[in-house]
């Protein structure tokens, strides 16, 4: 086995340069589990990380909540081509047809075609879920359900809601007594209450200066299905331990694991397709089932498993940069510990022209694209005010020979694509999974 001090080191020196504050990594490997971690949870109060302090992982909790409706399906209670309306009949969408046709599959696989990124409410009520959904006939549907997949964080606030009416009991109830209680996870919480008691991480944003903290929690109640759980990375690897076959059969069983890791939908950069809800990718031949979260670009984790290797890495961190920070653990994880080492490839491209040049809206910002193919993401007005931290532009490239686009400085890989319509325009701005329409 490699030395994981020299990943320590790692972690140490680019947490560092990369101004994030603190971190920690879990992995699993070879049957044995693998704490670092680095950094201090706040540079306005200093605490040391510790495989116990809580971060918060977004996104991550899309696979909890996944795996909580694929335990109903076990039992009987919910069908995965069941449609939306079987479970919560007064369900409306703006598309009548959308309405009738939205199936839990669809939720699971990203493919609902309505609008994915859409307004927190500022509610910790227990309705506050069902609130939300009430709300969901005012969303643009962007394409007919099934025909495309955009990553949706709205499609998964409504499973958390079919979670919730099929359970009679509030969703962070049902997903503590299915989920966190039969794993050990005694150290994952949902309200912030439960985790400002505890140690925990808080988010930075990175300034001139340095790192400053942020004053946000983040999300309110009806976002806690799409990404609102507070983990520490020892709970962390007790629920990669489960997803890997290690972790008994409840919550659910090995076919269903397995069912959930296999690709239902092909997808196209930046994955090579959807599981349920899992992301797929492949790494010098080693196949890997990933997902990852991002709370306001404050607190940023990265989750990877290699099912046939026996294998799990997890980075949770409370800076932006954790996501390059997480990427770099993965990638040294992968090639000292599994031999997988990325392969140096180089895209070649071709000139940008006018046609890919417009504004395009992804509902909470949208990409302005110039005609020398630089996004600039904008912000609503209403997100900047309240704190979200933007991002920098991104300098894009068009691939040869289709409209793939690349990281213009760095053209390892496509990172998404322009999508067309029927005509032959261009519709979509396909990026980082999500399907952004074209509005001029």
């Amino acid at each position: 086995m490699a030395d994981l001090n020299h990943l320590q080191s790692l972690l140490d020196s680019e947490a560092k340069s990369l101004h994030v504050p603190g971190a920690a990594v879990g992995v699993l490997f070879e049957g044995a589990e693998h704490v670092l971690t680095t950094g201090v949870t706040s540079v306005d109060a200093p605490v040391p990380v510790t495989g116990d302090t809580l971060f918060q992982i977004g996104s991550t909790t899309k696979t909890v909540t996944a795996t909580a409706a694929m335990h109903l399906l076990e039992n009987g209670r919910l069908d995965l081509d069941g449609r939306v309306r079987r479970y919560l009949p007064g369900f409306r969408l703006a598309d009548e047809r959308a309405a009738e046709e939205l199936t839990v599959r669809h939720l699971l696989t990203h493919t609902g075609g309505f609008l994915g990124d859409i307004d927190d409410g500022e509610s910790w009520d227990t309705g506050a879920l069902a609130a939300s959904i009430d709300a969901y006939d005012q969303l643009p549907q962007l394409f007919p359900p099934g025909t495309l997949a955009s990553y949706n964080n709205a499609g998964f606030r409504l499973l958390g809601r079919v979670v919730e009416a099929v359970c009679g009991e509030p969703y962070e109830d049902a997903i503590r007594r299915i989920v966190l209680d039969p794993l050990g996870m005694s150290s994952s919480f949902f309200f912030p209450w439960e985790a400002v008691t505890r140690p925990h991480a808080v988010g930075h944003a990175v300034r001139e200066e340095g790192p400053q903290v942020v004053h946000t929690w983040g999300l309110f109640r009806d976002a806690m299905a799409e990404g609102g759980l507070a983990s520490s990375v020892r709970d962390q690897l007790r629920y990669a331990a489960f997803h890997l076959g290690a972790g008994g059969e409840a919550p659910v069983g090995a076919a269903t694991r397995e069912l959930m890791q296999r690709e239902h939908v092909r997808i196209g950069v930046p994955w090579t397709g959807i599981g349920l809800p899992w992301l797929l990718e492949e790494q010098a031949g080693v196949r890997l089932v990933t997902h990852g979260g991002n709370i306001g670009n404050l607190q940023l984790s990265t989750f990877v498993l290699a099912p046939e290797r026996g294998f799990a890495v997890t980075t949770l961190t409370n800076s932006a940069p954790g996501k390059v920070l997480g990427k770099l653990v993965t990638d040294w994880c992968l090639e000292h510990l599994l031999d997988a080492k990325p392969q140096a490839v180089r895209l070649t491209l071709r000139e940008p022209t006018p046609e890919y040049a417009g504004s395009y809206d992804a509902g909470q910002w949208t990409f302005e694209v110039d005609e020398g193919l630089t996004a600039r993401f904008v912000l609503r007005p209403e997100l900047v005010a309240a704190g979200v931290e933007g991002m920098p532009d991104m300098p894009l490239a068009l691939v040869e020979g289709c409209d793939d686009v690349t990281i213009a400085g760095d053209p390892r890989q496509a990172v998404g694509r322009f999508l067309r319509d029927d005509a032959g325009e261009i519709a979509f701005l396909h990026l980082a999974g999500r399907a952004a329409r074209r509005i001029r």
